[in-house]
């Protein structure tokens, strides 16, 4: 079971350093390398989801009240951002406005990573 939470935490770090490294490619005309990083990121965001709904059926689908809310909270906030992080790398690729795309990536990273580690209970808040 810890093993699940700390592949779930390594593969969004992972993500989230793989998503910087797009976003920089794009922006310095890379655009083949931009292509190859954003796949690989791709299949992070698999992983993500893989890794982030065997701990939610393996430790909060019989869980009751609050505990069992905030974990739907938290997963849906969690594939929220990585709708955003999509948007965000698809937007500056077309060179389109991304404020919407940042605002929601904020607001989504401040909720999961408070519900995760400070909330729900295999976070190291207790």
């Amino acid at each position: 079971m810890l093993y699940n939470t700390h592949f779930h935490i390594t593969t969004w770090v992972i993500g989230i350093i793989l998503f910087l490294v797009v976003l920089s490619l794009i922006k310095k005309s890379n655009q083949k390398a931009a292509k190859i990083t954003h796949m690989v990121l791709r299949l992070f965001y698999v992983l993500i989801l893989v890794s982030g709904a065997l701990l939610y059926f393996n430790n909060y689908i019989n869980a009751g009240g609050s505990l069992f809310a905030e974990a739907i909270i938290k997963s849906v906030s969690g594939v929220w951002l990585i709708a955003a992080m999509e948007m965000i790398l698809v937007k500056v690729k077309k060179s389109k406005s991304t404020f919407a795309g940042w605002l929601q990536f904020v607001i989504m990273i401040i909720l999961v990573i408070s519900l995760g580690f400070g909330r729900l209970q295999l976070g190291i808040l207790p």
